[in-house]
């Protein structure tokens, strides 16, 4: 008896299937670990591109029906009531009854979901076998457990991407079960992609083109910029599109007074730990700045004493 797989999931299944046909395709059948993790780079940034063109659109269709939606406090400023498990009152926060942002349901965000969550799924697996071939030539003697096998991962990228495949699976059954809501918003955070084919770029001319000094630095800069845009600012602005229908004009006002106290404390923490990473980035790039530099000017030929 063949399982039944829920039409909600079978996007899913085709993306984690396609994009695991692409890898093994680009691969081959017995890469090296450098060439795996070539193409785990490129299929990241074949990735990234497509989904960033799927959101846009998808998002610019979405804000074309909601046109009245644009105005501040196109909705009304009713007011809902909080309830703790006591049955006291807690605090006040906008009714979303008639809100696009949160009621919209697309049939394009639940595939661009799915595709988003195919992909980790796949990834997750190339990173970690990745990680074996990487600890079977530094060890081809040893115990293969997977224990030392995560020595040789990026443990920080592979919880990344479990942690967001797990919730995007979550989502999937809430759509199977008829209960989703937010997908407008969801699909928004899905632009932090955009940020990776300038991650990828930088870490391929800082891998195969080192002597590239001034392409090596200029890369440096263009991903601070898109980070900052794509990771920090873009979470401001999820916030405030959320709550400009509602009479709020800042992103700040909607955080302390518009919005529930789990979406606080979710988009707090997102845009403290990506504040965190890009201050970070910042600082390692100002640190080799002056190195750098000067290695440009040596290799430019006009450096004196």
């Amino acid at each position: 008896m063949l399982l039944s797989i829920p039409s909600t999931f079978g996007p899913i299944l085709a993306s984690f299937t396609v994009y695991g046909l692409i890898h093994r395709y680009a691969a081959g059948p017995s890469p090296s670990p450098t060439r795996l993790g070539a193409v785990t780079k490129a299929t990241s940034t074949l990735h990234s591109t497509v989904t960033t063109i799927l959101a846009v659109y998808f998002l610019r269709q979405c804000r074309a029906r909601w046109a009245d939606m644009d105005a501040v406090g196109a909705l009304d400023s009713r007011t809902k009531f909080g309830t703790t498990a006591a049955g006291l009152q807690g605090g006040r926060y906008p009714d979303d009854s008639a809100n696009p942002v949160l009621q919209t349901r697309s049939t394009l965000g639940n595939a661009i979901t799915a595709i988003e969550c195919g992909y980790l799924l796949q990834d997750t697996i190339s990173l970690l076998r990745e990680a074996y071939l990487r600890h079977r030539v530094a060890q081809p003697s040893s115990q293969r457990s997977i224990r030392p096998v995560l020595k040789y991962a990026d443990n920080t990228l592979l919880f990344h991407h479990v942690s967001i495949a797990l919730a995007l699976l979550v989502l999937h059954y809430y759509i199977h079960q008829g209960r989703d809501r937010g997908i407008y918003i969801i699909v928004q955070f899905l632009l932090m992609n955009s940020s990776t084919p300038i991650l990828n770029l930088r870490w391929w001319l800082r891998t195969y083109h080192p002597q590239r000094k001034m392409l090596c630095l200029s890369s440096d800069i263009a991903f601070i910029m898109a980070f900052y845009m794509a990771r920090v600012w873009l979470v401001g602005w999820i916030i405030r599109g959320y709550g400009k229908p509602h009479g709020y004009n800042s992103a700040w006002k909607v955080y302390l007074a518009g919005m529930r106290l789990p979406c606080q404390l979710g988009t707090g923490a997102l845009w403290l730990a990506n504040t965190s990473w890009w201050a970070l980035l910042v600082m390692s790039v100002v640190k080799r700045l002056p190195q750098e530099l000067d290695r440009i000017k040596k290799t430019t030929g006009y450096s004196r004493g």
